[in-house]
């Protein structure tokens, strides 16, 4: 009798431990299925989370005084596929938009880049002629300061000669007449005098001309 009565509370105690798995299952489904069904939902656009003062206008409309502070209006839903369609064309125009953008500014820095490579190259040549001028520039210096160094070398050496013995050597054809008045322009007058009446004594034609070319610089 007491094993029969053991058997039986033990099977009780299966079918209740079986009950309760049985609804702890089914709580189990429904939350997973309300889970499910709220992340539907949300495919349209709704939100349970931020939509509760849209519940309570709703349970409370018709409720007097209260309806007046409280305006509850359908919030109709609209086709969701349509809704991401334009969402998505929307998307894709803005990027197309943005790709012309990106173009133009593409061009305008093309653009910009070949009118830096031409005004470099125009810089260049400028730089490579001023470079060239500065040469030529400096020789026709050099040559200048070579000159008058010749030139005033020349002058002390006459200006020590006797001027009977040096005006023999000055009437030479060797010597131009050019090297002869720029060495007097150096020189003291009063020498430059003795030698050109020298050089009259035994050559008056090139005396002559030395005279003529003394007068055209300084006329100049």
């Amino acid at each position: 009798m007491a094993d029969k009565k053991k058997k039986k509370n033990k099977s009780k105690g299966i079918t209740i431990f079986l009950i309760i798995g049985l609804l702890i299952a089914f709580f189990l489904l429904s939350v997973g299925y309300i889970v499910f069904e709220f992340n539907r939902i949300s495919y349209f656009n709704l939100s349970l989370k931020n939509d509760w003062r849209g519940y309570l206008a709703y349970i409370t409309k018709n409720i007097p005084v209260v309806n007046d502070m409280i305006k509850y209006e359908y919030l109709e839903i609209g086709n969701p596929i349509a809704n991401q369609k334009d969402i998505i064309e929307q998307r894709i125009k803005y990027m197309e938009d943005q790709n012309l953008q990106l173009e133009a500014k593409k061009e305008e820095l093309n653009k910009l880049m070949n009118d830096i490579s031409i005004q470099t190259e125009e810089l260049t040549k400028q730089k490579l002629e001023l470079e060239k001028n500065q040469q030529d520039f400096q020789k026709q210096l050099d040559e200048f300061n070579d000159y008058n160094s010749r030139i005033n070398k020349l002058s002390a050496w006459l200006s020590s000669s006797t001027p009977q013995e040096i005006a023999n050597a000055l009437i030479r054809d060797e010597v131009s007449v050019q090297l002869i008045v720029d060495s007097f322009y150096t020189m003291d007058s009063g020498v430059v005098a003795e030698i050109l009446q020298a050089i009259a004594q035994v050559n008056p034609e090139k005396a002559a001309k030395i005279i003529a070319t003394l007068g055209e610089k300084r006329g100049e």
